[in-house]
């Protein structure tokens, strides 16, 4: 059966095969290939209204906007043998508008409000790395900031300030209005501790908040292992001068897969000695995962023993989110007071003391990123701190009256690497004074005439600090077995087995 309509502005023809009329138009319409065909310029508002009369549907039109899209001339239009829906995907839809078809009433808007579901924190995370040479000495006070002035330009600085509910606030707004559209969405509507992102705007708008959200939260989901081993050498005195690292043989049992051709990557003599020596500069080395075999620790630390002797400071496994740092801290804070005085409005003086705080000891902060093709960018910005004097490193029961001089190590580096790749940073050198204590056993513990069996001499003693930094991808939104993954990174078998 074929019904047609033709009036001034254009010619609508709408085929329909029906084998029965005991339908409605409507109810035969969805369920029959239509034919829509304009032979000059209309209105989309004209060709719906035309499909409404003949189809015998209702129409809303429901706000302002949406009006004045329906108005828009069209160039002509041949469709062929398509559902009614489908013919609303192309003529509503694809004209950046939103509909409804339910009961035999088409409703058409071009706003829409969508609330989106995000899962993260409230809180704001800020930290700072500097590295800097300078002569200044001044003490600064607990939980406050030190004042630049003064201070030397030899300075690398890294701050970073994280505020995720309000950075995504100004981005979404950015995304909303991009200028493609004419209408200016208003700002997003977001309640942080229910994670809830409320906008409204056109179907393109939307699409694409829906489309950044959704990306944002595929890499959110993305989390990083940090396994980390921090080891202090005491070394001998022919190696005053660090660990020498060329000298760190692939054969010494370093890789270790428990098949002895794991060791046939070239990496023990010749051309692959030499690509190895070569991956190692500037003290920073790192070991390939990528090829099935696994960096030993005990390999390292066997290595590191004939060099001096060993000890690992700390040796924590750390999961931080894609882009989020990892604060590893070893050390001690050292409290100590300074006496002040101050006039009051009566111009008489005020005495009194004021608590400053300062640590020493270890401190390591690592951002990974995590890139598309799986490489995990890591900034690494060691620091360790120590006292100047021997002396001050003691219990005082008065309490401190004034800062202690203090030592500092530092290094910031950023490296790429593969998933599971080993990074070794080496080179922190430090020097303290030592005694070295000798005794003739039995006769050494003697009363008085003990001293006589007894030697004593300084030394200097030289230390290195040593970290191993191996990073691993853990993607929550896949199918991830966390269970073996503990048992890879060397956690308690009670952590991982349940039987």
């Amino acid at each position: 059966m074929l019904l047609s309509h033709i009036n001034k502005k254009f010619a609508f023809c709408v085929l329909l095969t029906l084998s029965s009329l005991s339908l409605n138009a409507s109810e035969t319409c969805e369920k029959k290939a239509l034919d829509i065909t304009t032979n000059s310029v209309v209105t989309l508002n004209e060709i719906l209204v035309q499909l409404s009369n003949d189809c015998k549907f209702s129409m809303v039109v429901k706000d302002q906007i949406a009006s004045e899209e329906l108005l828009k001339n069209i160039n002509g239009i041949n469709i062929k043998n398509k559902s009614l829906l489908e013919i609303f995907n192309i003529l509503i839809s694809g004209n950046n508008l939103n509909y409804t078809f339910k009961n035999g009433t088409l409703i058409i808007s071009a706003l829409q409000t969508k609330t989106f579901k995000i899962d993260y924190i409230t809180g704001v995370r800020e930290g700072t790395a500097n590295m800097k040479a300078s002569t200044d000495s001044s003490p600064f006070k607990a939980n406050t900031s030190r004042e630049a002035k003064g201070m030397e330009d030899n300075m690398i600085s890294t701050v970073e300030k994280f505020n995720f509910w309000e950075n995504i606030s100004k981005e979404i707004a950015g995304i909303l209005n991009n200028g493609t559209e004419k209408y200016q969405a208003i700002e997003p509507i977001i309640n942080q501790n229910a994670g809830l992102i409320t906008v409204t705007g056109m179907k393109s708008q939307i699409n694409r908040v829906q489309k950044y959200i959704d990306d944002m939260q595929k890499r959110l989901k993305r989390q990083v292992m940090l396994d980390v081993n921090i080891i202090e050498v005491r070394l001998k005195n022919g190696y005053s001068k660090g660990v020498d690292w060329s000298k760190f043989d692939i054969g010494f049992n370093s890789y270790l897969n428990k098949n002895p051709n794991d060791l046939l990557f070239g990496f023990g003599g010749g051309e692959g000695r030499k690509s190895f020596l070569d991956s190692f500069s500037n003290g920073v080395w790192t070991a390939r995962g990528g090829l099935n075999v696994s960096l030993n620790i005990d390999g390292v630390i066997n290595f590191l023993e004939t060099k001096g002797k060993t000890k690992t400071i700390s040796s924590p496994k750390v999961m931080t989110l894609n882009n989020q740092q990892a604060l590893i801290s070893v050390g001690s804070v050292i409290n100590y007071k300074l006496e002040k005085s101050n006039k009051d409005k009566n111009g008489e003086t005020e005495s009194g003391e004021e608590q400053y705080s300062l640590f020493l000891g270890i401190l390591l902060n690592i951002t990974p990123e995590i890139s598309d093709d799986n490489k995990i960018m890591l900034r690494i910005n060691p620091s360790i701190s120590s006292f100047k004097y021997e002396k001050d490193d003691q219990h005082q029961l008065s309490g401190r009256k004034i800062a202690p001089d203090t030592l500092e190590r530092k290094l910031s580096t950023v490296i790429t690497v593969n998933d599971g790749d080993t990074i070794i940073l080496g080179g922190m050198i430090g020097q303290s004074n030592a005694k070295d204590n000798n005794n003739v056993p039995v006769l050494g513990s003697i009363p008085v005439i003990g001293n006589l069996f007894k030697s004593s001499k300084d030394l200097l003693e030289t230390t290195e600090l040593v970290f191993i930094i191996t990073p691993r991808i853990m993607d929550m939104s896949k199918d991830y077995n966390m269970l073996d993954s503990l048992k890879e990174l060397g956690f308690s078998k009670s952590l991982y087995n349940h039987e």
